[in-house]
């Protein structure tokens, strides 16, 4: 009703009521229309759990039983005016959600809003074993059950507040910010709030890349983005499906990501565009991408490199998505877009 009635003499008013409430304000920008939304799973395989209660083999209301695990999650949104034909899959890096994509913790317009705004239909995924996505708790029931040994258990982490702060580049240390950080420094604490617990260990990796393809299967063609840890999941699946992959968005994946990628899986890569986005503080990857870069050049592939400070951007972390210049560092990603991906349409 707000976004509806926002250009017709309300927002003053609906202002005036925010902040008594203590809420975000109410922009006064145009309404964002939508022509469809919802969510889709895809992938997954059927799993017969010893047990799905913890503590009870006996449980009548979770018995032992068929469950689902290894599928994804995605929400998506088509804009009632879709001026570009592919979709863009946003994919999370380790301890997030597609939430990351959605509102700043600042209360700003995340990019799943953004580039929907600009004509781009969107998906937020969240990968297996992660957010909304079907989390396997067969191995921990049976351990606890004494029914498999501890060894069988999941590594899981989740970020602590130290280490998000130093690892996402917003300061040199916990709990003291770079003069020029893009981050929204007054929100790091509603930001700790998305942070969640993620399996680590190397077959993960194998369910990841499966569900998102029978994703990319369901929905492509499309264009794939990734962010951090997601980096190789996209660069695998668009390996298995080269054909339904048109661009490729990288966001400050590591510098060791291109060494998994096989010779085979790197001739299938040369014909999809793409670029490999590193903000500020983070010479390891800058490194890691140009060597990659000559690598495509040499093959005849399309392969950007887009080092922000090098434009001089300065100031963003790892959280390029959640920081104060969002809405700069999307329209770079558009434009690369229109000249590489679009360029033929």
């Amino acid at each position: 009703m707000i976004a509806r009635y926002a250009g017709v003499g309300l927002v003053a008013p609906l202002v005036a009521v925010a902040a008594l409430l203590g809420a975000a304000p109410v922009s006064a920008q145009e309404p964002l229309r939508i022509l469809k939304q919802g969510s889709i799973e895809a992938g997954g395989t059927p799993l017969i759990c010893a047990t799905n209660d913890g503590g009870n083999l006996n449980n009548e209301r979770f018995p032992a039983g068929k469950v689902m695990v290894n599928n994804v999650y995605a929400t998506y949104q088509y804009p009632f005016e879709q001026k570009y034909r592919y979709p863009i899959l946003f994919n999370p890096g380790g301890g997030h959600s597609a939430r990351v994509y959605d509102t700043t913790p600042d209360g700003r317009e995340g990019w799943l809003t953004l580039f929907a705004r600009e004509g781009f239909a969107v998906y937020g995924v969240d990968r297996v074993n992660s957010g909304r996505s079907a989390s396997d708790i067969c191995k921990i029931n049976a351990v606890r059950l004494g029914l498999a040994p501890i060894a069988d258990l999941p590594t899981t982490n989740r970020y602590s507040a130290e280490s998000a702060w130093v690892t996402f580049r917003w300061g040199p240390r916990f709990g003291e910010f770079y003069p020029d950080t893009q981050f929204p420094t007054e929100s790091v604490e509603q930001y700790y709030l998305q942070l969640l617990s993620n399996y680590r260990d190397p077959d993960q990796t194998p369910k990841m890349v499966s569900a998102l393809v029978a994703l990319i299967d369901k929905v492509g063609p499309v264009v794939l983005q990734s962010w951090s840890s997601s980096g190789i999941l996209i660069y695998l699946a668009a390996i298995e499906r080269p054909d339904l992959v048109k661009g490729i968005l990288a966001l400050e994946h590591g510098p060791g990501t291109f060494d998994e990628i096989s010779d085979e899986g790197f001739k299938k890569l040369v014909k999809i565009p793409i670029i490999n986005i590193i903000a500020d503080r983070t010479p390891e990857r800058v490194a890691g991408a140009r060597k990659f870069e000559k690598r495509m050049q040499a093959a005849g592939g399309d392969f950007t490199v887009d080092v922000l400070p090098e434009s001089g951007i300065f100031g963003n972390g790892h959280t390029m998505m959640l920081e104060k210049n969002n809405k700069v560092i999307m329209q770079r990603m558009i434009t690369w877009m229109r000249a590489h991906v679009y360029k033929a349409e």
